[in-house]
């Protein structure tokens, strides 16, 4: 139940001006998640699960982990008004002719969030968090 309040919210709030709300969304969000130590925490934790979780390993076989663990953090972190720089390509360009379906983009929607529960993130900031993601939701999943 939690991960269907969580993707109805996420789809709610990706129907607003992108802008606007990830400006909103985004104000202390760093903070609130306790910092890149914290994030490089959950992003460790999520790529544990997505790595392993057989709904979701078969896409990550051909995936050098330590990049994509550092792009994520800087990512995560520039989302959410930290100090980094994302210097990767966009999340269409990046996903472009993987075939990922929204099977799969859901079960890391649910491994993040499991990332977040291990590390004690309050449930209205994992929201605020997965709140800025969702919009990416489009350019992820082809089919």
């Amino acid at each position: 139940m939690k991960v269907f309040k969580h993707l109805v919210l996420a789809g709610m709030i990706a129907a607003t001006p992108a802008a606007t709300t990830q400006t909103a969304m985004a104000d202390s969000l760093f903070e609130d998640l306790g910092g890149m130590t914290k994030i490089e925490r959950i992003t460790s934790r999520l790529l544990d699960l997505t790595f392993t979780d057989p709904r979701t390993a078969p896409q990550f076989k051909q995936t050098k982990r330590d990049r994509l663990e550092k792009l994520l953090n800087d990512q995560f972190c520039e989302l959410t008004g930290g100090p980094c720089k994302y210097k990767g390509v966009n999340m269409k360009k990046s996903h472009i002719k993987l075939g990922i379906t929204e099977r799969e983009f859901n079960a890391m929607v649910e491994q993040l969030q499991a990332a977040m529960d291990a590390e004690d993130v309050p449930y209205h900031t994992q929201n605020r968090f997965l709140a800025l993601l969702a919009p990416m939701k489009r350019d992820i999943v082809e089919r």
